[in-house]
């Protein structure tokens, strides 16, 4: 027999196991053996049907369970996104003064811890942390996706199949960045209509108090309105809020390259770079002392009052009245504490042009003269056009080339009604009532697409006839999917400074589609609301029954590794046992945060948007990790039969 070789600790760990070896169900390996021993006993038909029937139902709960898992990631949203608390929000909005500080230190330590505040476990190169640093400018956004676009040698923009729990973080964090200046781009994009001034409340008729000798309680009432403390039962709908805004739909390519479209990182620099000199970093303030603290000697306070008079600059009093007088600037006097130019070698250069004299004006002991223009002696006139010119005919030319090549070739609408019109006269002559005119919406407006679509609308508005099929498509916004409005919100701020309309599938983020709800279809009914909080129960039904613990990892040791095992492995046994831990408490970790992404849209979180909220969820659900609770599965004190429990409903 050989000597024996303790394996290494990483060999130990290409062995381990977290489960148990699979075994193969009762009702298949009872099918086998029924079948195997058909010889000797006949084959139980009821039996065999029952087996059948687990094995189906087995498959059925199988597929069950599945079907409402990807129920529950659909209605997440994206398959990158993430909630983050309100720890890790405050850590985004820490992390601009982290990457300024970390530049002029020349170590990337602060960003670092900042990254792992918010949860990225990835191991960054320096280099490529302080390229990320510089490239950003200081902005939080462009440094996110340069850090993304240079470990995942792609950019944010383009989708992936699936996502790394960092990679979900990061673009996550691209969201909660622009996500308020997005929503305010969005109001100011739809903008409300002023509501209608309130009516005046009718004037109640005072009761009539009667007038008999019976008095006043035993007199019949009159005026006297009836009313009733239970409801009709017809709820009115609220009134949806009007649109002053058009929106157009666009084909899934130009979406894609709307989203592809990278320029909005030059426009988000240069919004940088103007904002850079409103507001610094730098907290000292830069103060100079008076005079009188600096020196008390008068020849000290002479000599600073001078230096502050050449520094403000002179100004020219008066224009030359001729534009053919050349002089020069002889120096500067101080007069009154203010300096004036000092005019030397004044002379007045020969010309061809005779002035307009347009008057004197007397500006306090000075005489201006003032000129209107100028006459050009003598004057060359130069005919541009002969008699037999016709410009105007050829001036008009693309006007008709471009009516020929628009007519229809089946004839319908010929020449969209331009076919038998008298002449347009675009320069109306002048009348003893006013000047002549232009009419600037002819000259410049030679494409009559807009008139013929107008008419054709005007038309169709007036006709009584009913169309037999509906027009597609409708760009009514109430007839839209949320996301397709989202989609189409998104598409005309893509050539903004904002980063969410260049993420993918950004138009199923539910905080965005829910503004888009409330502003389109107007607030909740109490019907609807009662639907979306049923809906919101079965969906913790269905939580409630799924698995989220990560089991614990075991090393099949076998008996000759046992028998070998002395104290002298101490150090091995101790790191092997510190892989494990560190394994199942990462492994355990994931899940719940894995756990707690499909619990938060079924807390209707944009109903309750406060940072309260937020704070509440991310505190008593199983989802933040400060306050996990684990337990250790490899001690033997006070080990309860779960692994790892997380916090009950």
């Amino acid at each position: 027999m050989g000597v024996f070789k303790m394996p290494t600790v990483q060999e130990f760990l290409d062995k381990k196991v977290c489960y148990d070896p699979k075994k193969t169900p009762v009702w298949e390996y009872l099918e086998e053996e029924m079948l195997a021993n058909i010889d000797k006993k006949p084959y139980n038909k009821k039996v065999g049907a029952w087996l059948k029937y687990l094995r189906d139902l087995k498959y059925y709960q199988y597929c069950e369970e599945r079907k409402v898992l990807q129920r529950l990631e659909i209605e997440v949203g994206p398959a990158w996104y993430i909630e983050l608390s309100s720890y890790q929000r405050s850590v985004l909005a820490c992390l601009s003064s982290n990457i300024h500080q970390d530049i002029l230190e020349g170590t990337p330590n602060r960003v670092r811890q900042s990254l792992r505040n918010l949860g990225v476990t990835l191991k960054i190169p320096k280099k490529m942390l302080i390229r990320a640093m510089k490239e950003s400018e200081n902005d939080i956004g462009i440094f996110i996706w340069c850090l993304y676009t240079a470990y995942y040698k792609s950019p944010p923009s383009e989708p992936k199949k699936t996502y790394s729990m960092n990679a979900m973080i990061l673009m996550s964090s691209l969201v909660f960045i622009d996500l308020e200046e997005c929503i305010t781009s969005l109001e100011n994009l739809v903008k409300l209509k002023k509501p209608s001034p309130p009516t005046s409340p009718k004037p109640q008729k005072k009761p009539v108090v009667p007038t008999c000798r019976y008095g006043v309680y035993l007199q019949k009432p009159k005026n006297v309105q009836l009313y009733s403390n239970h409801s009709s039962g017809d709820e009115k709908k609220p009134e949806t809020p009007k649109l002053d805004y058009k929106f157009r739909l666009r084909s899934q390519a130009s979406y894609t390259a709307l989203r592809m479209d990278h320029s909005f990182l030059k426009i988000r620099k240069e919004r940088i770079k103007r904002d850079k000199g409103e507001t610094r970093v730098c907290n000292f303030k830069f103060w100079e002392p008076p005079t009188g603290l600096r020196s008390a000697d008068p020849a000290m306070a002479a000599y600073a009052g001078k230096m502050k008079m050449l520094k403000i600059k002179a100004k020219q009093k008066y224009k030359a009245p001729y534009k053919n007088i050349q002089y020069q600037v002889g120096g500067v006097s101080f007069s009154g504490g203010k300096p004036n130019y000092v005019l030397s070698s004044v002379g007045m250069l020969t010309t061809g042009y005779i002035p307009i004299n347009a008057g004197i004006v007397c500006i306090g002991n000075e005489n201006v003269t003032t000129l209107h223009g100028y006459w050009m002696f003598p004057k060359t006139v130069i005919s541009k056009c002969d008699d037999k010119c016709d410009c105007l005919r050829k001036w008009e030319q693309p006007v008709m080339e471009y009516l020929q090549k628009s007519k229809c070739r089946c004839g319908h609408l010929y020449d969209y009604y331009h076919e038998g019109k008298p002449d347009e006269i675009y320069i109306k002559p002048p009348t003893e009532h006013g000047p002549f005119t232009i009419d600037k919406s002819k000259i410049y407006q030679m494409d009559p697409m807009e008139d013929f679509i107008k008419d054709t609308v005007r038309d169709a508005v007036k006709s009584a006839d009913d169309s037999s099929e509906a027009s597609e498509p409708t760009l009514a916004a109430t007839g839209q999917r949320l996301q397709d409005l989202v989609d189409a919100f998104l598409a005309d701020l893509s050539n903004t400074a904002l980063i969410i309309p260049h993420l993918p599938d950004a138009c199923l983020l539910n905080n965005l589609q829910e503004w888009v709800r409330k502003r389109v279809f107007g607030p909740l009914t109490q019907k609807e609301h009662n639907q979306m909080k049923l809906q919101s129960l079965r969906r913790w039904l269905d939580l409630k029954h799924m698995d989220f613990r990560a089991r614990a990892g075991m090393m099949p040791f076998t008996l000759t590794e046992l028998d070998h095992m002395d104290w002298s492995y101490r150090n091995q046994v101790q790191v092997l046992f510190l892989n494990l831990l560190e394994d199942f408490t990462v492994r355990n970790q994931l899940k719940q945060v894995e756990q707690a992404r499909l619990w938060w849209p079924t807390m209707k979180y944009d109903a309750y948007p406060n940072k309260s909220f937020r704070d509440v969820f991310f505190t008593y659900m199983p989802s933040r990790l400060k306050d996990t609770f684990m337990v250790n599965p490899y001690s033997s004190e006070n080990t309860p039969k779960w692994g790892a429990k997380t916090c009950p409903l």
